[in-house]
């Protein structure tokens, strides 16, 4: 969340179990950033908790990418989220230490910009999504969005404000593909197995396909 997400909710939301991301201008300057990466590295060291990650304005308006990107890539940041615009440059260099890498998309013409740059997955930022929303309707875009990205990861974003929502989006996801999140282990975690389940244990009755969720 623009200008509310920082460390401290950051760290709170990882050690619960879901990965913790915020905007690099929240911290409203680079050296401030890289502070603030090593506070999150220094407090999530050792901890089984899932991975942070933060998103970046990759865009000729935004003076500071450059420097903010090689802060980045130091402190080894395990999820990158891309907006605006995304290069195959940038996912290399966050492939080479083993990060991931995920594009804000709300066209299908941006969405195929990020995955010929070689994106892990895509943000699909529909109807309803806070900042700047797109205007498709999630299961919509979602379903066309399958046939170009095939196997990549697809995170569902706009209008997922409660319980019904993301058990909507678990059912539709699952029935149409094998989710793998592969868990970015902070220095000096121990990685813990990864525990299985099924769209059915989630919601009875359900028939979908099994995936896997390691955070």
């Amino acid at each position: 969340m623009f200008l509310v997400s920082g460390p401290d909710l950051v760290v709170e939301t990882c050690q619960a179990g879901v990965i913790g991301t915020f905007p690099v201008l929240n911290q409203r300057t680079t050296d401030g950033f890289e502070a603030w990466l090593a506070d999150i590295r220094g407090r999530l060291a050792g901890q089984h908790c899932a991975p942070f990650g933060a998103q970046f304005v990759v865009h000729s308006t935004n003076p500071r990418h450059a420097a903010d990107f090689a802060a980045a890539i130091r402190h080894e940041v395990p999820i990158v989220i891309t907006t605006l615009g995304i290069t195959r440059e940038l996912t290399d260099a966050i492939h080479a230490y083993g990060g991931l890498v995920f594009h804000d998309a709300t066209t299908m013409k941006h969405a195929k910009k990020a995955l010929d740059a070689n994106a892990d997955g895509i943000i699909a930022v529909c109807a309803g999504a806070g900042g700047p929303a797109g205007t498709y309707n999630p299961f919509a875009f979602i379903t066309e969005l399958r046939q170009t990205a095939g196997d990549k990861t697809i995170i569902l974003a706009g209008a997922v404000s409660n319980g019904q929502s993301v058990a909507s989006a678990i059912v539709f996801a699952a029935q149409r593909r094998r989710a793998v999140w592969k868990r970015a282990p902070m220095p000096s975690a121990q990685a813990p197995a990864e525990p299985e389940t099924t769209c059915a244990k989630l919601l009875p009755g359900a028939k979908s396909t099994p995936y896997k969720i390691s955070v």
